[in-house]
């Protein structure tokens, strides 16, 4: 069996030159719906393991952003976080102090919005003890201890963007065929 397709007759090439175009702009809406299913997905799944990790609040989960960029002849995700330090627990690895990382302590009831020693309202002195332990910063208002120096921590990998992202491209081929079969003429 042989098929052949001849353009020559004008009717013939019209059709076919109609239903490309009919074609083309279904393609491009199901594509352009595609692109906003998946990041609704990845933006879903992707606040719900910050949420897993730990500790991350609303600044975490609403930091993590994904823009659909246009291209040419091509749709874009874009997927990035507000907070520059979000890579760390991306992949986890080391933190090193310049030459000490002070961490706030578990009990020390920082004013909000004070996340480090910087800056701290009313001022810090240091405490190095005759243990060896770890040296303290205390308020000078109050004298409690606030934080504690370290020279580096190890931060564990806590979450899973780019599984996610790489996970949810494989499913894009069902999602695109279901909007294209949706959206297909009749």
């Amino acid at each position: 069996m042989t098929l052949r397709i001849i353009f020559d007759d004008k009717q013939t090439g019209r059709k076919f030159k109609f239903g490309t175009q009919r074609f083309a702009v279904t393609a491009g809406r199901a594509a352009a719906r595609s692109m906003q299913e998946l990041r609704r997905l990845f933006l879903r799944e992707g606040r719900a393991d910050i949420r897993a990790g730990g500790n991350f609040g609303r600044r975490w989960t609403q930091g993590l952003h994904a823009d659909i960029e246009p291209g040419d002849d091509e749709l874009l995700l874009q997927i990035y976080h507000d907070v520059p330090y979000f890579r760390i627990f991306e992949y986890g690895g080391v933190i090193k102090g310049r030459p000490l990382l002070w961490i706030p302590l578990s009990f020390a009831k920082l004013p909000a919005g004070q996340t480090g020693a910087a800056g701290y309202p009313g001022g810090l002195f240091r405490v190095d003890r005759k243990s060896g332990g770890a040296p303290l910063l205390l308020s000078v208002r109050d004298g409690k201890p606030k934080f504690f120096g370290k020279r580096s921590v190890t931060m564990p990998k806590k979450f899973h963007i780019r599984e996610i992202a790489r996970n949810l491209s494989y499913q894009l081929r069902d999602i695109y065929r279901r909007f294209f079969n949706a959206e297909r003429p009749k």
